[in-house]
């Protein structure tokens, strides 16, 4: 097996070659004329090859004069195809500039969802025991100490299963039970302390955080979050050998509560010794019984393999599915399991596994050589891959996506989990394997050594330096059909290089110049003429050269983050077989004119903006034919629509999301309705989900909005429809999101059900007088700036409550009942917002009192003069961030109440008091935010106000002029962060030593004091970081 099976990719590329051929005899072209002959021979003569392929096949391992004959066709069969393809560019463009261009290539339909694969404890052999041994081991509390830290080790090699393992061990019943929070991190090489910090914060809030936030703040928010805490952390594929990386996570790490643990999994017992605190977990091989087991499992069952099932059960496991017996009794007898390979890590079943895979297939998974090892693949940008190189020829991206899937199910890839998306890898011995059966044609260049160029045709720049590997590929690999580069090595392209490029490697079909330097293109892109995908993002390109719209073949232009464009090419339109046109969102808001002629991309499956024109080409007709569009649609400028029905909306069956826009102008009222007219013929495909509607100036809705025809929309928006008086949807059964926004003439909704809503939200309709009368279960709730809303709906699942500027809603529609069983018998209350775990009024002056029976976790109030109780300790023992503001006298200040869960409180516009009251006792309170209190002069009646607070972490004043000095008795030493801030009458921090004795106090910020002539006199602590006074002349 010293060479590749060279006849396993022969067969498909001959079969293009024969398509390409037949083409060109069926196209009755003056162009060709005289050369038909010539054509029909040639693919007789393609049809005979392929004829004698299958018997080469099976006769390659023992013939080697044989394997010589099929590596000289596969050249040859290249070399064919690259002429056929070019000749038959050359045949359309001729036909194109005779003004008769040919019918573009169908596009393909929106692609189905990715699958997606869990572990499943069903699908695990003979890690039981394993499983309740190590569950023991988290569970026993002997060796627990108070301030430290266990750490348990699983040792094995590659393969073994030591992340399954601690998967099944982290998803156990009895381990969730005995530690209040678990987390997981995956390592790998780079150990890195701020990074896997972030990773716990984050696996833990399920919140993302900045990138560049300080260690310190790290540490900071792992302590507030987990301090005390009793934790179980994973730390997955852990290869750190070195004790003073480690050493800082440990300290931090003894901070947990007591019977915290930490399990490493890791290939190298260094790790055990350097970080484990108990004997490492030695995780043995299966034993050969539970081998066949797994073997059965895996050949003969329609299971989902883990990331972490390898080696060579996993290679066997990609002949699964086949239950023919004679078969398996074939694949005995094949020579392979004879031959000798080269490299002795691929084994005989991987070849075995590949060897059953169909012609297309080994195609698709040769090209992924041309990746580096452990590279991170999206399925839709690989298929546009093998689309543009031709393994792909009917229905384009649909079929791309069953072969892919094929692959999957075959184990040739792994699924990931990368930022909550799904991503796939492929296993080590994997790739070896795809690299050995594409040499010499696929090649990745690690370094400017590079050897045989002349055969390549796919080929990746990996090194940094790509200046000498890429002439030696532009001087000798003039037959080049794909060009990567390494996206994290920024690629210095000089325009000469480029120009040289385009004229030499003709035969390109994807190009990849994404994160290069590149300012422009030259004119000779257009060289390029088989070429299919083109990737410029992010790059600093400030135009497309207008040569680029020759580019006949083109499939895919990807220009993401290419921030310094602001047009297209005006002659776009030519390009009739692009189906991939990727921008950023942003450049379709900035863009405010399309080229003309956008209908002739008959292709296209992403147009996110299109703005309506008066002139020819740039009319809503020029959407008729675009049948395939996918994704977003945005257009905009609908007041230049003339039979709109043109657009043929109701045949885009890919559509996700539509959205209507007229300009914001003043209507005329002969212009209404017009604008119903056109809203009317611009009904979408029922397949639609999500439906907004912009600036619409008719008084009444469209029929196919009021009968409720689009029964599978999701989200509806309807903002400054200021002319609509009845809010008309239908029964929308599965609406889940409705935004209504500056309808200023809406007064009536009738009541329909919505059984499926989860998010209301409600703007800027001042004529609004109710809503329905009942929101089974809506969760989320906000309204804003309804001057005649008096009351709200009932709302018995609500979590989330938003209510701002209302001023005549008074009534909350509080209600209680009795909750029953199937058989009718009381099994407890219910009540109208027991549910509701954030509120947030402001001016809202009629609300008499807070609902009677809810518990929040965040509440905050501001301007509502009528309200002067919160919830009482019972119901407030969740209750985690308090904002009051704009509350006169301060009566909701004294109304705080005692409760441990308390973290944030904020205090701001109190009027008429020179002094806080005295605060309830509040253990667990870290930041306290007092601010634009203009009459404070003291901040509590009682003695050491601030001394009392002893978890408090953050102090922040801010805008208090009266405030003279800090409290006499000095602050709480827990501080970590001081602020104050326009307290323009403030003299004096307090005591010589009130800084000095905060220990923990890292940040000090002091701004706009300008009678403040000093820090206090025996100075900052040692432990401060940070420190920053401004405005403060003295």
């Amino acid at each position: 097996m010293a060479d590749r099976a060279v006849s396993l990719l022969v067969a498909p590329i001959v079969d293009m070659a024969i398509k390409k051929a037949l083409s060109l005899i069926n196209e009755e072209f003056h162009a060709i004329y005289g050369v038909k002959k010539d054509i029909e021979k040639l693919q007789g003569t393609l049809r005979t090859i392929k004829n004698v392929l299958k018997d080469a096949e099976e006769r390659q391992l023992t013939n080697l004069s044989l394997k010589d004959w099929l590596e000289k066709l596969e050249d040859a069969a290249y070399d064919t195809e690259d002429v056929l393809d070019a000749f038959s560019t050359e045949v359309h463009l001729w036909n194109r500039n005779q003004g008769q261009p040919p019918s573009s290539c169908p596009g393909d339909p929106k692609p189905c969802p990715p699958n997606w694969f869990f572990v499943d404890s069903t699908t695990v052999v003979g890690r039981e025991d394993d499983k309740n041994k190590m569950v023991e081991l988290l569970l026993s509390g002997d060796l627990d100490k108070e301030g430290e830290i266990s750490v348990i080790p699983i040792i094995g090699m590659g393969g073994l299963g030591k992340t399954t393992l601690a998967q099944l061990v982290y998803n156990d019943e009895r381990v969730k039970e005995c530690f209040e929070f678990r987390m997981w991190v995956s390592v790998n090489v780079d150990f890195d302390l701020s990074r896997i910090l972030k990773d716990i914060i984050e696996y833990h809030t399920e919140m993302k955080y900045d990138l560049n936030l300080s260690l310190s703040l790290l540490e900071s928010r792992f302590l507030e979050f987990l301090a005390g805490k009793k934790f179980l952390l994973v730390l997955d594929n852990v290869w750190n050998d070195d004790y003073m990386k480690w050493e800082p996570l440990k300290n931090i790490l003894k901070q947990g509560g007591r019977g915290s643990k930490v399990l490493i999994t890791s290939r190298t017992s260094k790790v055990s010794a350097i970080m484990g605190t108990q004997d490492p977990y030695m995780l043995d091989s299966l034993p050969e019984e539970k081998c066949w087991s797994l073997f059965q499992k895996i050949a003969f069952e329609q299971c989902n393999l883990s990331s972490e099932r390898r080696g060579e059960l996993e290679s066997i496991g990609l002949l699964r599915g086949n239950d023919d017996v004679g078969k398996w009794q074939m694949i005995l007898r094949n020579d392979i399991w004879d031959a000798e390979g080269d490299n002795p890590r691929i084994i005989p079943a991987l070849k075995l596994s590949y060897d059953q895979l169909s012609s297309h297939l080994k195609q698709c998974y040769a090209f992924c050589s041309i990746f580096p090892k452990a590279y991170i693949f999206d399925k839709k940008e690989l298929v546009k891959f093998w689309v543009a190189e031709g393994f792909i020829q009917e229905s384009g991206q649909e079929t791309g996506t069953e072969c892919f899937d094929k692959l999957l199910m075959r184990s040739f890839f792994q699924v990931l989990n990368v930022d909550n998306k799904v991503r796939y890898r492929m296993h080590d011995l994997i790739h070896d394997l795809a690299r050995q059966v594409s040499r010499p044609y696929c090649c990745q260049v690690e370094d400017a050594n590079i050897s045989d160029p002349f055969n390549f045709r796919h080929a990746s720049l990996l090194c940094k330096d790509v200046e000498q590997p890429l002439i030696k590929l532009i001087n000798a690999s003039k037959r080049l059909r794909t060009l990567l580069f390494h996206k994290e090595n920024l690629k210095d392209l000089k325009l000469q290089a480029l120009d040289n490029m385009f004229h030499t490697m003709t035969y390109i079909r994807v190009l990849d110049l994404s994160s290069s330097t590149i300012l422009e293109l030259p004119q000779s892109i257009e060289k390029l003429k088989l070429l299919r995908y083109l990737d410029l993002s992010k790059t600093e390109i400030r135009r497309l050269p207008d040569s680029l719209c020759n580019l006949y073949n083109l499939q895919t232009l990807k220009l993401l983050g290419c921030l310094w464009l602001f047009e297209l090419p005006r002659d776009l339109r030519k390009l009739i077989n692009l189906q991939h046109l990727e921008l950023d969102d942003m450049f379709w808001h900035k863009i405010t004119r399309l080229p003309p002629g956008m209908g002739k991309l008959t292709s296209l499956q992403n147009l996110h903006a299109f703005h309506t024109g008066s002139e020819k080409g740039f009319g809503i007709e020029e959407l008729k034919d675009m049948v395939y569009l996918a994704g977003t649609l945005h257009i905009s400028k609908l007041e230049n629509a003339v039979n709109a029905r043109e657009a043929k909306l109701n045949q885009k069956e890919s559509l996700d999301k539509l959205v209507l826009e007229w300009s914001n102008r003043d209507a005329d009222p002969e212009d209404q309705a017009a604008e119903e007219t056109v809203l009317e013929d611009l009904q979408p495909h029922s397949n639609v989900k999500e439906l907004q509607i912009c600036h619409y100036r008719g008084t009444r809705l469209p029929v196919w909005m009021r009968d409720g025809l689009l029964q599978k929309l999701v989200t509806v928006s309807l903002k400054h429809c200021t002319k609509c008086k009845v809010l008309s949807l239908g029964r929308l059964p599965h609406l889940r999101q409705l935004c209504i926004k500056g309808m200023q003439e809406l007064e009536d909704w009738p009541e329909v059900e919505f059984p499926s809503l989860d998010t209301l939200k409600i703007s800027n309709c001042p004529k609004l007088r109710k809503l329905h009368s009942f929101f089974p279960i809506l969760r989320v709730l906000n309204i804003k700036k309804c001057d005649s809303l008096r009351a709200l709906a009932v709302t018995p699942s609500l979590m989330f409550l938003i209510l701002v500027n209302n001023p005549v809603l008074e009534d909350w529609q509080e209600i209680s009942g009795t909750v029953l069983n199937s058989l009718n018998q009381p099994i407890g209350q219910m009540h109208s917002y027991q549910h509701l775990l954030e509120l947030k009024i402001i001016c809202c002056p009629k609300l008499p009192a807070l609902p009677r029976t809810f518990a929040p976790q965040k509440l905050e109030i501001s301007g509502c003069e009528l309200l002067t109780a919160l919830p009482v300790p019972e119901l407030s023992q969740r209750l985690q961030h308090l904002e009051l503001d704009a509350c006169q006298d301060g009566k909701l200040v004294e109304a705080i109440p005692a409760t441990s869960s308390l973290y944030s409180l904020v205090i701001s516009n109190i009027s008429n008091i020179t002094s806080l009251p005295i605060l309830p006792h509040l253990p667990g309170l870290k930041a306290l935010y007092i601010r634009n209190c203009k009459d404070l002069v003291s901040l509590s009646q009682k003695a050491a106000p601030l001394q009392d607070l002893t978890f408090l972490k953050l102090l922040s004043i801010q805008s208090c002029p009266e405030l003279v000095s800090l409290p006499a008795e000095g602050l709480s030493i827990t501080l970590e962060c001081l602020m104050i801030g326009s307290c323009l009458n403030l003299e004096s921090l307090g005591p010589v030593d009130v800084l000095k004795r905060l220990t923990s106090l890292k940040d000090l910020y002091i701004e706009d004091c300008p009678k403040l002539k000093c820090l206090p006199e025996k100075g900052v602590p040692t432990s401060l970081e940070h420190l920053v006074i401004q405005g403060c002349p003295y």
